[in-house]
Protein backbone atom coordinates (compact mmCIF):
# COMPACT_ATOMS: atom_id res chain seq x y z
CA UNK A 1 0.00 0.00 0.00
CA UNK A 2 1.06 3.44 -0.74
CA UNK A 3 1.87 5.66 2.26
CA UNK A 4 -0.03 8.57 3.36
CA UNK A 5 1.09 11.79 2.95
CA UNK A 6 1.21 13.95 6.09
CA UNK A 7 2.41 17.26 6.69
CA UNK A 8 5.06 18.79 9.59
CA UNK A 9 6.25 21.80 10.71
CA UNK A 10 9.71 23.47 9.29
CA UNK A 11 12.83 21.97 10.76
CA UNK A 12 11.38 19.02 12.73
CA UNK A 13 12.37 16.71 10.08
CA UNK A 14 15.50 14.99 11.20
CA UNK A 15 16.38 11.14 10.78
CA UNK A 16 15.40 8.98 13.74
CA UNK A 17 13.75 11.31 15.98
CA UNK A 18 10.06 11.11 17.22
CA UNK A 19 7.90 13.81 16.44
CA UNK A 20 3.69 14.56 17.82
CA UNK A 21 1.98 15.28 14.91
CA UNK A 22 -0.35 18.26 15.24
CA UNK A 23 -4.24 17.73 15.53
CA UNK A 24 -5.13 18.44 12.07
CA UNK A 25 -2.73 15.82 10.23
CA UNK A 26 -3.88 13.27 13.45
CA UNK A 27 -7.20 13.72 12.88
CA UNK A 28 -6.42 13.37 8.85
CA UNK A 29 -4.80 10.19 9.69
CA UNK A 30 -7.63 8.58 12.36
CA UNK A 31 -10.20 9.48 9.23
CA UNK A 32 -8.07 7.30 6.51
CA UNK A 33 -8.42 4.38 9.14
CA UNK A 34 -4.07 4.22 9.36
CA UNK A 35 -2.59 1.55 11.42
CA UNK A 36 -0.47 2.28 14.34
CA UNK A 37 2.57 1.03 12.44
CA UNK A 38 1.59 2.80 9.32
CA UNK A 39 4.18 4.36 6.87
CA UNK A 40 3.98 7.52 5.95
CA UNK A 41 5.36 9.95 3.72
CA UNK A 42 6.63 13.44 5.40
CA UNK A 43 6.77 16.76 4.01
CA UNK A 44 7.23 20.20 5.89
CA UNK A 45 6.39 22.32 2.99
CA UNK A 46 10.31 23.96 2.40
CA UNK A 47 11.95 21.48 0.75
CA UNK A 48 12.36 18.68 3.13
CA UNK A 49 10.72 15.17 3.06
CA UNK A 50 11.12 11.82 4.84
CA UNK A 51 9.67 8.48 5.29
CA UNK A 52 8.05 7.96 8.62
CA UNK A 53 6.57 5.57 10.62
CA UNK A 54 2.87 6.29 12.98
CA UNK A 55 2.64 4.76 16.17
CA UNK A 56 1.27 5.42 19.36
CA UNK A 57 2.38 7.67 22.34
CA UNK A 58 -0.32 8.10 24.82
CA UNK A 59 -3.53 9.96 23.00
CA UNK A 60 -1.20 12.01 20.76
CA UNK A 61 -0.14 10.23 17.40
CA UNK A 62 3.73 10.57 16.96
CA UNK A 63 5.94 9.30 13.62
CA UNK A 64 9.22 7.83 14.06
CA UNK A 65 11.14 9.74 10.90
CA UNK A 66 13.05 7.98 8.60
CA UNK A 67 15.41 8.84 5.64
CA UNK A 68 14.92 12.43 5.17
CA UNK A 69 15.32 14.08 1.49
CA UNK A 70 16.06 17.66 1.08
CA UNK A 71 14.91 19.25 -2.52
CA UNK A 72 16.87 22.51 -4.07
CA UNK A 73 14.67 25.51 -4.28
CA UNK A 74 12.97 25.91 -7.63
CA UNK A 75 13.33 28.78 -9.70
CA UNK A 76 11.37 32.14 -8.92
CA UNK A 77 8.09 32.29 -10.19
CA UNK A 78 6.04 34.93 -8.71
CA UNK A 79 1.85 35.44 -9.26
CA UNK A 80 1.09 39.09 -8.69
CA UNK A 81 -2.91 38.64 -8.61
CA UNK A 82 -5.76 41.03 -8.59
CA UNK A 83 -7.76 39.19 -5.86
CA UNK A 84 -11.27 40.60 -6.12
CA UNK A 85 -13.08 37.63 -4.46
CA UNK A 86 -11.36 35.62 -1.11
CA UNK A 87 -12.66 32.11 -1.86
CA UNK A 88 -11.31 32.26 -5.39
CA UNK A 89 -8.11 33.24 -4.18
CA UNK A 90 -8.13 30.95 -1.61
CA UNK A 91 -8.38 28.20 -4.36
CA UNK A 92 -5.47 29.77 -6.64
CA UNK A 93 -3.08 29.21 -3.72
CA UNK A 94 -3.33 25.37 -3.72
CA UNK A 95 -3.03 25.34 -7.56
CA UNK A 96 0.01 27.83 -6.74
CA UNK A 97 1.48 24.43 -4.92
CA UNK A 98 0.36 22.06 -7.64
CA UNK A 99 1.94 23.93 -10.41
CA UNK A 100 5.14 24.92 -8.83
CA UNK A 101 4.58 28.83 -8.32
CA UNK A 102 7.04 29.82 -6.07
CA UNK A 103 5.70 33.19 -4.49
CA UNK A 104 1.90 33.89 -4.47
CA UNK A 105 1.19 38.02 -4.45
CA UNK A 106 -2.54 39.43 -3.48
CA UNK A 107 -2.29 42.42 -5.76
CA UNK A 108 -4.57 46.17 -4.02
CA UNK A 109 -5.57 47.12 -7.87
CA UNK A 110 -7.79 50.45 -8.17
CA UNK A 111 -10.97 47.39 -9.63
CA UNK A 112 -10.48 45.02 -5.93
CA UNK A 113 -10.98 47.86 -3.53
CA UNK A 114 -14.71 48.32 -3.89
CA UNK A 115 -15.51 44.38 -3.83
CA UNK A 116 -17.16 43.31 -0.43
CA UNK A 117 -16.12 39.85 -1.09
CA UNK A 118 -12.67 40.45 -2.22
CA UNK A 119 -9.31 39.06 -0.19
CA UNK A 120 -8.14 40.80 2.54
CA UNK A 121 -4.64 40.06 4.69
CA UNK A 122 -7.08 39.10 7.45
CA UNK A 123 -7.14 35.80 5.13
CA UNK A 124 -3.41 35.30 4.29
CA UNK A 125 -3.09 32.55 6.78
CA UNK A 126 -5.73 30.48 5.95
CA UNK A 127 -4.11 30.89 2.30
CA UNK A 128 -0.78 29.81 3.30
CA UNK A 129 -2.18 26.63 4.85
CA UNK A 130 -4.17 25.72 2.14
CA UNK A 131 -1.08 26.02 0.24
CA UNK A 132 0.96 23.86 2.34
CA UNK A 133 -2.05 21.26 2.39
CA UNK A 134 -1.34 20.90 -1.09
CA UNK A 135 1.63 19.26 -0.97
CA UNK A 136 0.07 16.45 0.48
CA UNK A 137 -1.78 16.03 -2.60
CA UNK A 138 0.48 16.76 -5.27
CA UNK A 139 3.76 16.03 -3.48
CA UNK A 140 5.51 18.99 -4.03
CA UNK A 141 8.22 19.36 -1.81
CA UNK A 142 7.55 23.37 -1.33
CA UNK A 143 4.58 25.00 -1.06
CA UNK A 144 3.84 28.06 -2.45
CA UNK A 145 5.07 31.38 -0.67
CA UNK A 146 1.58 33.69 -0.07
CA UNK A 147 2.93 37.17 0.38
CA UNK A 148 0.98 39.94 1.99
CA UNK A 149 -0.65 42.08 -0.34
CA UNK A 150 0.89 44.94 -1.92
CA UNK A 151 0.42 47.87 -5.11
CA UNK A 152 2.01 47.31 -8.51
CA UNK A 153 4.45 49.75 -7.51
CA UNK A 154 5.53 48.34 -3.92
CA UNK A 155 5.90 44.93 -5.53
CA UNK A 156 8.55 46.58 -7.99
CA UNK A 157 10.38 47.20 -5.05
CA UNK A 158 9.51 43.94 -3.50
CA UNK A 159 10.77 41.44 -6.68
CA UNK A 160 13.50 43.18 -8.10
CA UNK A 161 15.25 41.60 -11.18
CA UNK A 162 12.10 39.44 -11.91
CA UNK A 163 11.11 39.31 -15.62
CA UNK A 164 7.55 40.15 -16.13
CA UNK A 165 4.70 39.15 -18.15
CA UNK A 166 1.51 40.64 -18.03
CA UNK A 167 -1.49 38.34 -19.39
CA UNK A 168 -3.68 40.10 -21.46
CA UNK A 169 -5.84 39.56 -24.78
CA UNK A 170 -4.06 40.36 -28.18
CA UNK A 171 -0.43 39.53 -25.88
CA UNK A 172 2.03 37.70 -28.07
CA UNK A 173 2.97 34.33 -27.64
CA UNK A 174 4.92 33.38 -24.40
CA UNK A 175 8.17 32.86 -24.65
CA UNK A 176 10.99 30.70 -23.99
CA UNK A 177 12.37 31.00 -19.94
CA UNK A 178 15.62 29.58 -18.81
CA UNK A 179 15.93 27.04 -16.30
CA UNK A 180 16.77 29.71 -13.71
CA UNK A 181 15.39 32.79 -14.83
CA UNK A 182 13.11 34.68 -12.61
CA UNK A 183 9.42 35.09 -13.66
CA UNK A 184 6.86 36.91 -12.95
CA UNK A 185 3.01 37.49 -14.12
CA UNK A 186 0.52 40.33 -13.31
CA UNK A 187 -3.01 39.01 -13.59
CA UNK A 188 -5.63 42.17 -13.55
CA UNK A 189 -8.50 41.57 -11.03
CA UNK A 190 -12.67 41.64 -13.13
CA UNK A 191 -12.71 44.32 -15.16
CA UNK A 192 -8.69 44.54 -16.19
CA UNK A 193 -6.06 46.56 -14.70
CA UNK A 194 -6.74 50.69 -14.97
CA UNK A 195 -5.16 52.75 -17.35
CA UNK A 196 -2.81 53.54 -15.07
CA UNK A 197 -1.99 50.32 -13.56
CA UNK A 198 -1.58 49.54 -17.19
CA UNK A 199 0.75 52.17 -17.39
CA UNK A 200 2.94 51.00 -15.01
CA UNK A 201 3.05 47.15 -15.44
CA UNK A 202 4.44 48.04 -19.29
CA UNK A 203 6.82 51.16 -18.23
CA UNK A 204 7.78 50.56 -14.65
CA UNK A 205 7.82 46.79 -14.92
CA UNK A 206 8.59 46.20 -18.41
CA UNK A 207 6.33 43.75 -18.68
CA UNK A 208 5.61 41.37 -21.98
CA UNK A 209 1.86 41.42 -22.58
CA UNK A 210 1.80 37.42 -23.42
CA UNK A 211 -2.06 35.91 -24.71
CA UNK A 212 -3.91 33.39 -22.57
CA UNK A 213 -6.09 32.69 -25.70
CA UNK A 214 -9.03 35.07 -27.51
CA UNK A 215 -11.43 35.00 -24.53
CA UNK A 216 -11.36 36.92 -21.27
CA UNK A 217 -10.47 35.02 -18.48
CA UNK A 218 -11.36 35.37 -14.69
CA UNK A 219 -8.59 35.95 -12.35
CA UNK A 220 -8.03 32.47 -10.82
CA UNK A 221 -8.35 30.83 -14.20
CA UNK A 222 -5.58 33.27 -15.91
CA UNK A 223 -3.21 32.67 -12.75
CA UNK A 224 -3.72 28.56 -13.63
CA UNK A 225 -2.77 29.59 -16.91
CA UNK A 226 0.07 31.45 -16.61
CA UNK A 227 1.68 28.89 -13.79
CA UNK A 228 0.75 26.05 -16.53
CA UNK A 229 2.49 27.96 -19.09
CA UNK A 230 5.45 29.22 -17.25
CA UNK A 231 5.94 25.27 -16.38
CA UNK A 232 5.53 24.46 -20.13
CA UNK A 233 8.05 26.96 -21.13
CA UNK A 234 10.53 26.51 -18.76
CA UNK A 235 13.87 25.02 -20.38
CA UNK A 236 14.81 22.00 -18.53
CA UNK A 237 18.49 21.99 -19.91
Amino acid sequence: MKPLNVLVPPGVLVAGTTIALEDSEAHHLRVRRAATDASLTLFDGEGATATGTQHADGKSVAVLVGAVQHFPRPPLTVLAVGAGDKERFLAVSERCTELGVTHLVPLRTDRTQAVDTRFRDSSIDKARRRAREACKQCENPWATVIEESCSLTELAERHAGVHWHLGAVGGTRCPAFGVDQSVGWLIGPEGGFSDDELALAVGGLSALSVSFGPSILRFDTAAVAAAAMTLDRRRTT
